[in-house]
């Protein structure tokens, strides 16, 4: 009896595959254009993936690069000392220094101000 069933469930793969081969060859142009248009789907969702990925590399390195902007500027009142300190050694002029200070004090930073 189980020889018999072997033989059954080759017959019905060479009968599966036969009649694949069959709609293949039928129907080979919608198993051509299925091909092309998951092409076409995977390499647009790559090409999106790439982009996201370059997007957000770049938004990465330009945060990282403010970041060692603000630490070397220092906050306004560093810069402020600064421009004072170089007053007191006599490098600048007091009209500079007040140009200065007002030019810094201009700048529109929100992280500096006080929030209560």
């Amino acid at each position: 009896m189980s020889h018999q069933r072997s033989n059954n469930a080759g017959c019905w793969t060479v009968g599966i595959i036969i009649v694949g081969l069959a709609l293949l060859i039928t129907y080979w142009y919608l198993f051509l254009a299925a091909a092309v248009l998951g092409g076409a789907i995977w390499y647009y969702l790559h090409q999106k993936h790439a982009k996201e990925t370059a997007a957000a590399a770049a938004q990465a390195k330009q945060a990282e690069a403010a970041a060692q902007k603000k630490a070397i500027e220092g906050s306004k009142v560093d810069r402020i000392r600064q421009f004072k300190q170089l007053l007191d050694e006599g490098a600048i002029t007091a009209d500079e220094f007040a140009a200065q200070k007002a030019k810094i004090l201009a700048e529109d930073d929100d992280e500096d101000e006080l929030k209560f």
